[in-house]
């Protein structure tokens, strides 16, 4: 899901300094800003889970309100304007890698075997970062600079010629496990499948902005 004419478009990278923040930037962006990545959700429904979480209501208004709402009977909503919807296109792809003809490779973090590896191979930054440990909650957690890490480590990984052994991330979404997504690395070659505008009767839009509280414009 992406902004409209080319929803593929990719992002100029985070200055340095900002990359080395613990909360900015996105997930598995290069913690130097060397390359580029791009975000997927196998479903539909998981993108919108991704893009739509910063829209639900504040938790310091909650707490400021819920009392006298709930006494009173309402529900607090966030809002999504029409303009959200309007600027962006909803496109299917699939990757592969033309250096690499066979189907591209992810680091999966979701498996116990490839975080225990990272746990020896990504020591020194985990270490430097005060993260003793790597486990589910390290990955899922608040500090991108150790997500940024695992990026660069898999996108450091070539073969005997240069070529990229990794096409990118396989995780699940910290908001909703059933959410799979993908962090794609820039050398991996996308292609459109189909596109299609984000209508405001989308069922897996309404899905998630019941499940958010949302109201849809």
């Amino acid at each position: 899901m992406g902004r409209g004419p080319d929803p593929l478009a990719l992002r100029p990278p985070l200055p340095p300094d900002e990359l080395d923040q613990p909360k900015t930037g996105n997930r598995f962006d290069s913690p130097l800003g060397n390359y580029r990545v791009s975000y997927f959700s196998t479903t539909l429904e998981g993108c919108f889970g991704e893009t739509l979480a910063r829209y639900r209501p504040d938790v310091s208004r909650l707490a400021e309100v819920q009392d006298e709402w709930h006494r009173l009977g309402f529900m607090p909503l966030g809002e999504l304007p029409a303009d959200w919807r309007n600027r962006r296109l909803a496109v299917k792809v699939r990757f592969s890698n033309p250096l690499r003809p066979r189907r591209a490779k992810f680091v999966d973090v979701e498996h116990l075997d490839t975080r225990e590896r990272l746990r020896v191979e990504l020591a020194n930054p985990l270490s430097l970062l005060g993260h003793d440990e790597l486990d589910v909650s390290t990955v899922r957690g608040s500090d991108r600079r150790v997500t940024r890490a695992i990026s660069w480590w898999a996108h450091q990984h070539r073969d005997e010629e240069g070529r990229l052994l990794f096409a990118g991330i396989r995780y699940l979404s910290r908001l909703d496990t059933k959410w799979e997504c993908w962090a794609v690395f820039d050398d991996v070659e996308i292609e459109e499948l189909s596109r299609h505008p984000i209508l405001r009767e989308d069922e897996a839009l309404l899905r998630v902005a019941n499940q958010y509280g949302i109201r849809v414009f």
